[in-house]
């Protein structure tokens, strides 16, 4: 019979251990051993197939590269998932064969929008079939989200036979349930709950997570199933677990927003199959999610564009440019340090503004409380939202309004002047579509001084 041999390894430094311990001997770091399989025995007179995985030992196949490219024209079309806002971020739709790390904080929508995607894809696909495997809930809890996506339609109701639900956190049960089933989508919910028996660690240890993954890696390419991982995340914000998890994947999406609001941002932080650049809006719902396709509903307020210390700002978020609405508030401080709160900015970037309009636009704020809020609760990254931030600012401090029909797009540099953005051109045409008659760029304001 077939026994497997594991050992501790050092991330550090490499070193091997036949039994954990605390401490690295030949690196001194503290807790830096993970257990990893290193061989698997196989009694005489038995022959034994390997477990397939990207860290032990499997079959090795080689493919001339014109094949490659038959076979890729043949099984490498793009799946949508039934969300162009999600299609946007994967790069068009999900590749067959591939593996998505979805992660985001607890209570933000990770298995819901992973149910609405599966449920849509069922639903516009007849031929396709998938498994949801749930390692945080039962088969009961799934049901009654999937029966609210699908809403009272009977003829919805037909991708029930095609959508197999199983309640487990066995990682090899899942291998053999998939290949029976033969699915072209597979769910894992999530992948900190998986283990196998092949290591003594608890689920969600590193030595846990890193087999588990490559396993059901190795799964997807040999049977060309798009898979979707749901990582758990720290209190840092980052996906629990070894970076490596994050290499071995194809994809890994971040879902962020506000948990006590409706919006919901879908990044891409990696793709191999697109752009990391894109961003989709959705909207939760008791009946599921919803698309965003009109950003300015989330991120303008009609009642506030207009008044003092509102600027609009003209970003971009991958290939869709966004009018955002920066808004201002400049109070008398008399405390020795003036507070500055940034809600959707950097505060490094907001302190770095405050300081340019301080020395090249005579605008004192060393005595002011200032907040700064980017409306619709998101991150942008996007440095051309640094000139309407500077004129909100400007707006807040001097009580004067900048108009409704007035956006800003500019980065500000250190010496007070401002920079050219990218795709400047795309953007005065998507604002100038939008209506607004007065876009404020580097080609009509060279330095912060003249706002």
């Amino acid at each position: 019979m077939a026994k497997t041999k594991t050992e501790y390894i050092c991330e550090n430094c490499g070193a091997h251990y036949p039994r954990w311990q605390g401490q690295c001997s030949s690196c001194s770091e503290w807790n830096t051993l993970v257990e990893t399989i290193t061989e698997k025995e196989t009694s005489k007179g038995l022959s034994s197939r390997p477990r397939a995985t990207l860290y032990g030992a499997g079959e090795s196949t080689i493919i001339s590269a014109k094949d490659a490219v038959a076979k890729h024209q043949v099984e490498g079309q793009r799946l949508s998932t039934g969300l162009y806002e999600t299609d946007r971020v994967f790069g068009g739709g999900v590749v067959f064969g591939s593996v998505s790390l979805v992660g985001g904080q607890p209570g933000i929508g990770k298995s819901t929008i992973l149910t609405q995607m599966v449920v849509k894809t069922l639903i516009d696909k007849e031929n396709i079939s998938a498994i949801y495997v749930a390692g945080e809930e039962s088969p009961s809890q799934i049901s009654q989200r999937i029966l609210r996506i699908i809403g009272k339609a009977d003829k919805n109701k037909s991708v029930l036979d095609r959508l197999w639900l199983v309640a487990t956190t066995d990682v090899d049960s899942v291998v053999e349930l998939v290949q029976e089933k033969k699915p072209e989508l597979l769910i894992i919910d999530s992948i900190q709950t998986m283990f196998t028996n092949d290591l003594t660690g608890i689920a969600g240890s590193v030595g846990q997570i890193r087999e588990t993954t490559s396993r059901l890696v190795a799964l997807a390419k040999r049977m060309n199933i798009a898979t979707f991982l749901v990582g758990h995340v720290t209190k840092e914000g980052d996906i629990a677990g070894p970076k490596v998890l994050e290499h071995i994947v194809d994809t890994v999406v971040e879902i962020s927003g506000d948990r006590t609001g409706e919006l919901r941002v879908v990044r891409s932080l990696k793709n191999r199959f697109g752009p990391t650049d894109e961003v989709g809006l959705l909207r939760l719902t008791n009946e599921g999610v919803e698309e965003v396709s009109n950003p300015a509903e989330v991120f303008l307020e009609e009642k506030t564009v207009g008044q003092p210390g509102s600027a609009l700002a003209l970003c971009m978020e991958g290939s869709r440019p966004i009018v955002v609405e920066v808004q201002a508030l400049i109070i008398p401080s008399f405390l020795p340090n003036p507070r500055r709160v940034s809600r959707g900015l950097n505060i490094s970037k907001m302190h770095l503004l405050l300081a340019v309009l301080q020395k090249y636009a005579k605008v004192r704020l060393d005595n002011a409380d200032v907040f700064v809020n980017v409306v619709g609760d998101v991150d942008f990254k996007d440095p051309a939202i640094d000139l309407a931030v500077a004129a909100a600012l400007v707006s807040a401090k001097k009580e004067k309004s900048l108009g409704k029909k007035t956006v800003y797009c500019g980065e500000i540099g250190l010496l007070g002047e401002v920079r050219k953005v990218r795709q400047l051109t795309k953007r005065i045409k998507e604002a100038k579509r939008l209506g607004y008659t007065n876009i404020v760029t580097v080609e009509n304001l060279g330095r912060v001084g003249d706002l």
